[in-house]
């Protein structure tokens, strides 16, 4: 029997979005969920690999495990390889932060922004926009529940 590939192992410490070959098998219905049980209960007994384990119990094939390694399982991991390390990348990057001048500043109409900030004091003063039109009034003499809207 040939040896399987080696499928990266997500350490426990580090909270990982990799799925595990037997969720993969699960998903695509070639396996239950007993049946993983099974395999890893044999895992822990033989130290055998989990693929191995499949094939030598005869529920799926060397070449069925090896497929869905290569054209599944390794390019959803390399996809969230990526993006952890860009969000990583992104995470370290200095946030940079402009340096405020006058000429720079723009006017934002009152009535469109509820915080505007003061150039010479530099604090931000909150303007409170009115109510375009009132809410009709709810009253009810019998006690039923009115509904507005």
């Amino acid at each position: 029997m040939q040896h399987l590939p080696n499928l990266p192992q997500a350490s426990p410490a580090a909270a990982s979005p990799l799925k595990r070959l037997g969720g993969y098998l699960v998903e695509a219905g070639l396996l239950t969920h007993d049946q993983v049980s099974v395999i890893l209960n044999d895992q822990q007994a033989t130290g055998m690999r989990f693929g191995e384990i499949v094939v030598a119990r005869g529920w799926l094939k060397e070449q069925t495990i090896e497929w869905i390694v290569a054209k599944v399982v390794e390019p959803e991991r390399r996809t969230v390889r990526q993006a952890v390390a860009a969000s990583q990348k992104i995470q370290s990057a200095p946030f940079p932060t402009p340096p405020l001048s006058r000429a720079s500043k723009t006017t934002v109409p009152p009535e469109r922004s509820s915080v505007t900030a003061s150039a010479d004091s530099k604090t931000f003063v909150r303007r409170e926009a009115p109510i375009a039109k009132p809410l009709p009034s709810v009253g009810s003499s019998d006690g039923d529940v009115n509904w507005v809207g």
